[in-house]
């Protein structure tokens, strides 16, 4: 085992009063968490639908203490080049996370476009599969900066000018595109904004325009061109997924929408067009600015994790809040992150919707859920504002009245303290002991909470992330990008907290409820 893995396993065997003490009076002088009602992300704050809604003000620096606005996708050029610095005076596991990239940036990207991309399997298009040719796509892109070497960028030109030539459209007619396209595009914007310095003022061939019906190419300034290929094509597809589901197929595409969304924002003259179903609004299409798609996108994900949103996917939904997916023991529960941290749709899976507690065999479906969502609280944090991130609704809404896919009306129970992103990584990790296997993503969420956790338990996440760096279907390179080597704190601080988690730990959950939001 490496060293930064023993160092981050530590784990106090008891706790002293004066450290229980410090504890409590750390938590009280923390400040308040914020919170989210739907009052507060619902109504007339959402952009007006099926219009052009005008970029306005700039969103709401909206940070916890200490967070600063960095920019980029994950990543900047200048912590990247921070990150090779390290590697280079052999800091772990930034030496070996910069290996793994440049080895993966070595390799040739040769794949087999067609004009029209189908999605035959969770891994089709090859080309755009984050285990296959995105992933070496967006290692030559962070290979640029890690490097210096500008071979790196145009490399990652070529392959986006084949893209948007190319690949003229995405098949409407499998709905596995709206989920693949949903896992790859933040990584296909980030690997363009990543070599912006190098593409300004050339020009590429692609489409001219944003305008689903046109499909012209021509040549134009690269951005721009696939500005247009974004907007037109993933951007269309993954909308009905963004709109419609509130699974892992929901996260995926939010997350999508968002990153597009942000990446067209100096586009004054762009529209992005969005799919919903028939049963939303009549099937009428969004049509927004960039400023207000991008806000729209998180607002879905906010209203999907505090359970304001309805699946429109699936005839075994929660939502139905009947049949075999409810356990008959307990009272159904809808979609939404719930106060013990569980997310329905996706437990569903392999248990059922209204569980208290997940199973301690592993289970992929809630853990794909939080990576796409960690990767989108992670942009909106980057872009000032840390709502997704802190999120929990302490609303109780007893008798909560909302319409299933077939316009059947239910009532049940949204309780407080649900919509913790905090919390559904808790309940895998802690409450049900789960082997957690996207490392990658829970060191992004890492680096955040372990300066602004609400529960106790944070600082046992750190011995899961032990599979190296690797491109997945929700974060690619987040321990490159996000070491939990370099972020977490030192020597006695990290005893001291270790040993508070492990107390508070035992302390909340002696029937297995699990942790409970600290109280200041």
């Amino acid at each position: 085992m490496q060293s930064w893995q023993k160092v981050m396993r530590i784990r106090a065997r008891s706790v002293k009063v004066l450290l229980v003490g410090a504890a409590l009076l750390a938590i009280s002088c923390a400040g308040p968490s914020a919170t989210f009602s739907s009052e507060s992300i619902s109504g007339r704050d959402k952009p007006e639908l099926g219009t052009v809604a005008h970029a306005g003000s700039p969103l709401p620096v909206r940070l916890a203490p200490g967070q600063v606005v960095k920019g980029g996708y994950l990543t900047t050029p200048e912590e990247l080049r921070a990150i090779r610095a390290k590697a280079d005076r052999g800091v772990e596991p930034d030496r070996t996370s910069v290996a793994r990239v440049l080895e993966r940036a070595g390799e040739v990207w040769d794949y087999p476009l067609e004009a029209v991309a189908e999605c035959g399997g969770a891994d089709r298009p090859k080309w755009n599969d984050n285990d296959r040719g995105l992933s070496i796509l967006y290692a030559k892109a962070l290979a640029y900066h890690l490097t210096g070497d500008a071979a790196y960028a145009a490399e990652v030109r070529v392959i986006l000018e084949r893209i948007m030539t190319e690949v003229r459209s995405i098949s409407l007619e499998e709905p596995q595109c709206q989920l693949n396209f949903s896992w790859s595009s933040p990584e296909l914007v980030a690997s363009a904004a990543l070599i912006e310095d190098y593409w300004a003022g050339m020009t590429c061939s692609g489409p001219l325009t944003f305008d689903q019906a046109d499909r012209t190419i021509g040549g134009g300034p690269c951005k721009r061109l696939f500005q247009n290929w974004l907007v037109k094509n993933p951007y269309y597809v993954v909308s009905y997924a963004g709109e419609s589901a509130q699974s892992n197929w929901g996260a995926a595409a939010t997350n999508a929408m968002a990153h597009i969304a942000d990446y067209t924002r100096d586009r004054e003259d762009v529209t992005l067009v969005g799919r919903r179903p028939p049963r939303i609004e009549g099937g009428r299409e969004t049509a927004l600015s960039p400023a207000a798609a991008f806000d729209y996108a998180n607002r879905l994900a906010l209203d999907r994790m505090n359970g304001y949103r309805v699946e429109h996917s699936s005839s075994r939904s929660c939502d139905v809040m009947q049949g075999g997916q409810q356990l008959g023991s307990r009272p159904p529960v809808k979609s939404q992150i719930t106060e013990l941290g569980i997310l329905p749709e996706d437990a569903r899976r392999e248990q059922h919707c209204n569980i208290e507690r997940y199973g301690s065999e592993y289970q992929n479906y809630p853990q794909l859920h939080i990576g796409n969502l960690i990767q989108q609280c992670e942009l909106m944090l980057r872009r000032g504002d840390s709502s997704c991130y802190d999120n929990v609704d302490e609303t109780d809404i007893p008798d909560y009245v909302f319409s299933d896919q077939d316009g059947v009306s239910h009532l049940t129970h949204l309780r407080p303290g649900r919509g913790s992103l905090e919390r559904a990584i808790n309940a895998v990790i802690i409450d049900a002991g789960m082997e957690w296997r996207r490392d990658d993503a829970l060191a992004v969420a890492f680096a955040y909470y372990r300066e602004h956790q609400r529960l106790g338990g944070v600082f046992q996440w750190p011995a899961h992330i032990n599979n190296g760096t690797i491109c997945s279907q929700d974060i690619c390179f987040g321990l490159l990008t996000h070491s939990p080597g370099s972020v977490a704190p030192v020597g006695l601080y990290r005893s001291f907290l270790s040993s508070v988690d492990a107390a508070y730990s035992r302390q909340s959950a002696p029937q297995g409820r699990g942790l409970s939001p600290r109280r200041g």
